[in-house]
């Protein structure tokens, strides 16, 4: 790859905190996740805002679904898809009391 186009995507992910196949937009009062899961049926989300309630995802387009919470500073947060608990590639994670792993949100 040539470092012209290196560039770009090191610093998409660094502001979105996370890989190509999840990106969150930072809007005025809320925050929309994005995760790009062609095979799934079902994608539900978690985050610590409201103690992990699950809010369904919408497939926004083929393959790729949004769900939008309210603004935080930070969070915690994972997604569920088919039912089984899914984590995508994070810039940051922590492990939880019961030894699952969580993505952060650091703005």
């Amino acid at each position: 790859m040539r470092k012209h186009f290196i560039l770009p995507m090191l610093f998409l992910t660094a502001m979105n905190g996370c890989a190509a196949n999840h990106y969150i937009e930072n809007r005025q009062d809320s925050l929309a996740f994005f995760l790009n899961m062609p095979t799934a049926k079902s994608v539900n989300f978690a985050s610590s805002v409201d103690n992990y309630t699950l809010h369904t995802a919408n497939e926004i387009s083929s393959g790729t679904w949004q769900v939008t919470i309210a603004q935080a500073p930070e969070l915690k947060y994972f997604y569920i898809v088919d039912g089984a608990t899914y984590l995508p590639d994070c810039r940051f994670k922590e492990t939880d009391d019961f030894g699952s792993e969580n993505c952060l949100y650091l703005p």
